[in-house]
């Protein structure tokens, strides 16, 4: 069976929306069309929305992502996990895109509809060839014992349940929270634990506590509190 990615378009009232199908080596183009005669092969008819044109090109395991606009920045953000995302700047061509399933803003407003795209399926070595060292060490996990470990489960305990856009508590929320189980915890000591985590973590210098949260998350560090 011939491998194909597929380009949905988003879908109208009371229609199915329309696909394209490509196989290594072809491409299509996507983009928002207001006079109705560009030849786009998946057109968002939307006069809302600045004028934008993007090529996809399907390869032989992924596949690519051009922007030929002149001024609207282009956003591919992966749908197994909404903090990954990748942005093409105007004028860029051919850059890959490492997401399996993935959507595509064409214009960076909150009524734009999504372009889907559904990759290849993934591909798996089979265990016979696996080629893992014997004494390769897991990486350390997080001490569940610790009070830092407590700081960060509350620290994420409201984006873990699924509010994905829920604020983050301040270290004084935080502190009051934790004071049944650790008396004598005060809100510099939680920004202490905060610190000491992001650097465990090796996050760069400066980040803030979003980029914490999003990293923990998205490495499956905590499980989800009850």
């Amino acid at each position: 069976m011939t491998k194909k990615i597929i380009i949905q378009a988003p879908a109208l009232a009371g229609e199915a929306p329309a696909q394209v199908g490509l196989t290594a080596g072809q491409s299509a183009t996507i983009g928002v069309c207001r006079c109705g005669r560009c030849l786009v092969d998946v057109r968002i008819d939307l006069d809302e929305l600045p004028p934008a044109v993007g090529r996809i090109v399907a390869g032989s395991d992924s596949w690519s992502l051009s922007n030929l606009s002149r001024e609207a920045p282009m956003t591919v953000t992966n749908m197994d996990d909404w903090y990954q995302y990748i942005v093409v700047e105007p004028g860029r061509c051919n850059v890959p895109v490492p997401f399996e399933l993935a959507q595509i803003e064409l214009a960076a407003s909150p009524k734009a509809p999504k372009v889907a795209v559904f990759g290849y399926e993934p591909q798996y070595t089979s265990r016979e060839r696996l080629l893992v060292c014997q004494s390769a060490s897991r990486r350390p996990l997080l001490d569940r014992r610790s009070t830092y470990f407590s700081v960060l489960s509350e620290l994420c305990r409201d984006r873990l349940s699924g509010t994905m856009d829920a604020s983050l508590p301040t270290s004084v929320e935080i502190a009051a929270k934790l004071r049944a189980r650790h008396r004598t915890i005060s809100p510099r000591a939680v920004d202490a634990h905060i610190k000491y985590v992001s650097e465990k973590l090796r996050l760069p210098k400066g980040s803030d506590r979003d980029a914490l949260v999003a990293v923990v998350i998205r490495a499956n560090l905590l499980q989800q509190p009850s």
